[in-house]
């Protein structure tokens, strides 16, 4: 499932806006950054993604409507907004449409006391939906898409529930408040995880038993075997040498089975391994870089993680730790639940949605952060905003775009740029306070001028304010002395010459 275009109508800032997102014709990736002042809009777009995608939530789950368009989203000086949405489902896609066929499907919403002219469209969505239905009925592990959408205000409460023990799962759970919540609530995250690791423990506990009574059987049959070869080997009878040979050959057969059973019980952790579990542990090791998650019961329940060979509570973490667990952890969890057949169900399809994607993240965190998003969960289409140049220089097949006073602007790509170019070409900021920046561009049009006096007056000014290894400063000093150099070198020569 991938959506493939937005249309705005009188929406917000909008009066007419069409976005297409990636993966296009040019750009294959996943990932859809859109960047902007505060106040551009680039909130509006990802709430009218998630009020549109409501509606096949809505459906799917209980055949009723989605969310309404907020009446005060409605453009100044209009009377109705319209939002329309295009969605490539692949071969959930119904027929008569075929599986390169899309859904499209619009909202409508008008001010109070006004008549309407735009209407809804539903038709392919409903037929979609009851494709998905079908599916879903006829197969018990039918794989459904993840849509999940975090806004700016989001929250993360930590608190584990006390009454969650071996709880089973229904696929739609995995939508419960996917698009209208301005919290991640990791207590669902850590009741899952809790649930899992009970299932897991008592798959065990199994698993361990039935190979415990299998190297039991197989000692007793082997003790029997090797009692009748002492017997016989004990008589001198030409006609029990046939028998001996054949017993020679069990025993060492059984020998090779209990060695496989013993085998089988030193590896019985990774036998009763519960697979989605171990992929979404194996994600927050790659994102955190923390190791050793488990839910300790003792006491107050809560997630413990070892971070630099410290067992700490979640609750101990900073918040941009804390914010990238849960982020990760909830994705994860959803899409675990959304796809009960895959062997990894984190390469599970879906549409993920966040708004300022950097919040509470160091930079050193923000700058692989799409590499990381993409690699782990492969398949799912990411729309997101930001204000970080280290976001969006990571990676080459970003589509990339700007919003400015409701005008959409696809940028150019920065994979691999530093920061202050980044800043410079894509969010039009100056990479050093203006003040600052006016003073090195006199003193570099004073070397260039020979007005050497005057540079090195101002040098000398900024040096009493400015680290002294900064870098443009050290530029500076080195730009008057060869400057001066280069001077000294000609006076030299032209005075040899005379």
């Amino acid at each position: 499932m991938k959506v493939k275009r937005l249309h705005l109508q009188n929406y917000g800032r909008f009066e007419d806006l069409t976005i297409d997102f990636a993966p296009t014709s040019e750009k294959m990736g996943n990932v859809t950054v859109i960047v902007g002042n505060n106040g551009a809009g680039k909130s509006q777009v990802l709430q009218a993604l998630a009020t549109n995608l409501s509606w096949f939530v809505a459906k799917l789950a209980s055949d009723e409507d989605g969310f309404n368009i907020d009446k005060t989203y409605i453009n100044n000086g209009k009377n109705e907004v319209k939002a329309s949405i295009r969605v490539d489902f692949n071969e959930n896609n119904p027929m008569p449409y075929g599986l390169e066929e899309d859904a499209d499907w619009s909202i409508t919403s008008v001010k109070d006391g006004r008549l309407k002219s735009l209407s809804n469209y539903m038709k392919l969505l409903s037929k979609t939906v009851r494709s998905f239905r079908s599916n879903l009925t006829k197969e018990d592990k039918y794989s459904l898409p993840l849509i999940t959408f975090y806004s700016v205000n989001r929250t993360i409460s930590v608190e584990i529930q006390k009454d969650i023990f071996s709880y089973q799962y229904d696929q739609l759970d995995a939508y419960k408040n996917c698009l209208n919540s301005n919290s991640i609530v990791f207590s669902n995250f850590l009741d899952w995880f809790r649930n899992s690791e009970d299932i897991e423990n008592e798959r065990k506990v199994s698993t361990e038993s039935i190979l415990e009574g299998l190297n039991s059987e197989n000692e007793k049959v082997l003790n029997e075997v090797k009692k009748i070869l002492s017997q016989l080997k004990s008589s001198k009878e030409d006609k029990v040498n046939i028998g001996l040979e054949m017993l020679e050959e069990s025993k060492y057969k059984i020998e090779k089975e209990i060695h496989e059973v013993q085998k089988l019980q030193k590896h019985s952790e990774d036998i009763s391994r519960d697979l989605p579990l171990f992929f979404v542990k194996s994600a927050l090791k790659y994102f955190t870089g923390f190791t050793d998650f488990y839910i300790r019961r003792k006491g107050t329940a809560t997630m413990i993680v070892e971070k630099d060979g410290e067992k700490l509570d979640v609750n101990q973490l900073s918040q941009g730790e804390k914010s990238l667990l849960a982020l990760v952890g909830d994705i994860a969890r959803r899409l675990a639940i959304l796809n009960p057949s895959l062997a990894n169900p984190l390469e599970g399809e879906g549409v993920v949605m966040i708004d300022e994607v950097d919040l509470h993240l160091h930079p050193k965190w923000q700058h692989d952060l799409i590499d990381k998003l993409v690699a782990t969960f492969p398949n799912v289409q990411f729309i997101l905003t930001t204000h970080s140049p280290h976001v969006i220089s990571d990676r080459n097949d970003i589509l990339l775009y700007s919003l400015d006073d409701g005008e959409l602007t696809e940028m150019p790509n920065v994979y691999g740029e530093d920061a202050n170019t980044v800043l410079t070409k894509i969010f039009d900021v100056d990479i050093r306070d203006s003040k600052v920046e006016e003073q090195f561009t006199v003193i570099r049009r004073a070397v260039s001028k020979h007005d050497y006096v005057t540079a090195d007056t101002r040098i000398t000014e900024l040096a009493e304010k400015l680290p002294s290894d900064h870098l443009e400063l050290l530029k500076c000093r080195l730009l008057l002395a060869q400057a001066k150099l280069a001077k000294s070198n000609k006076d030299e020569s032209n005075h040899a010459k005379d």
